[in-house]
């Protein structure tokens, strides 16, 4: 019997999709197994960006429910330079949901490359991230940084310890007039640059010239090459660098995607050898992830409601039976059940 999709919900058709998406770019599906020590993620507070993490006892051993896969990923994955291992997974993880409340179990289906990563493959990742959010089926918009940027830009201006919290915060809440205050009495050629950070226009090409006309003597320009290269891969994409990205683990491109009609982030990913390097590792890496959980919100039931409702009596059993087989043949969805006492629905 074929099975009509369209009967699915949002996220098994969502899902579906993507994973044909990724297969046709040549991804293989990465399943991990068991639970990861609590260790992991324990280590790694930083990089999970206050998700939580529930832990319970095996055994004697601290064990922990994923609240993200791209540390299992990464902590799994034998890769090394000369080689690109490129991979999709589709895993359930257990964190509280952008918008609070109590831990619940959310479907993350994200992409990752690990091993070597060039401009082709940052192309690629943004081809992919594109994709996803198209899936989706809303009108969405893709907003693009560069952790790599930030960084040059803060280590010129000297902006270490307290003063780089300060500046972080100002370009995340995009407050030049906070910064103003922060660099106000002194400053550089670096310092100036942040305060364009802030003030960068979101349209790429325009973005791109702004920075291009602060950029000299910076050492950006292989950075602004990369931004201006993954913002050329298609339509829906946004220059803005208050997403940032924890430079602890960022080093190159970061990526946050939105939905409509969802006041959050969907969609994160970047660049993150520096992650890597954490577990020992040389190879480079990139990646993203959609939390097809957070999209429940935008679904409704309309999908899998029948097409036909049959009713049945104990003296009408057999012909609803025979009815419904009818219609499902017919490729209707079929919602076979007994009518009350009084024949009524």
């Amino acid at each position: 019997m074929d099975i009509d999709i369209n009967k699915l919900k949002r996220e098994e058709r969502t899902a579906l999709a993507l994973k044909s998406l990724y297969r046709s770019y040549g991804y293989g599906e990465y399943k991990l197994s068991g639970f990861d020590d609590y260790s992991l993620y324990a280590e790694n507070r930083s990089f999970l960006d206050g998700r939580g993490v529930l832990t319970f006892n095996a055994g004697g051993r601290l064990t922990a429910l994923r609240p993200d896969v791209t540390l299992s990923v990464v902590k799994s994955v034998d890769a090394e330079r000369g080689r690109a291992e490129k991979l999709f997974y589709d895993e359930r993880v257990y964190r509280k949901t952008a918008s609070g409340g109590e831990f619940t179990e959310l479907r993350q289906i994200g992409v990752e490359v690990v091993g070597d990563v060039d401009g082709v493959t940052e192309s690629e990742i943004c081809e992919l991230i594109l994709g996803t959010l198209g899936a989706v089926g809303r009108k969405y918009v893709l907003d693009v940084s560069h952790a790599g940027i930030i960084e040059k830009i803060c280590d010129g201006a000297e902006f270490f310890g307290r003063a780089r919290d300060i500046a972080a915060d100002c370009l995340k809440r995009k407050s030049l007039h906070d910064f103003r205050r922060l660099a106000a009495g002194g400053g550089n050629a670096f310092s100036a640059a942040f305060g364009e950070l802030i003030a960068l226009p979101s349209e790429p090409s325009a973005a791109i010239a702004r920075l291009r006309a602060v950029a000299g003597g910076l050492g950006i320009a292989d950075e602004i090459d990369e931004l201006e290269r993954t913002t050329r891969v298609g339509d829906g994409i946004r220059v803005d660098f208050s997403i940032g990205g924890d430079s602890d683990y960022y080093n190159g491109l970061v990526f946050k995607g939105y939905i409509d009609g969802v006041p959050y982030a969907v969609l994160s990913g970047g660049r993150y050898d520096r992650l890597l390097s954490r577990f020992g590792k040389t190879a480079e890496a990139i990646g993203f992830a959609l939390y097809l959980g957070e999209l429940n919100e935008l679904d409704d039931d309309t999908a899998c409601a029948p097409d036909e409702i049959v009713e049945y009596t104990d003296d009408t059993a057999e012909e609803a039976l025979a009815r419904a087989r009818d219609l499902r043949a017919r490729g209707l969805g079929v919602l076979l059940r007994r009518a009350n006492a009084k024949g009524e629905s």
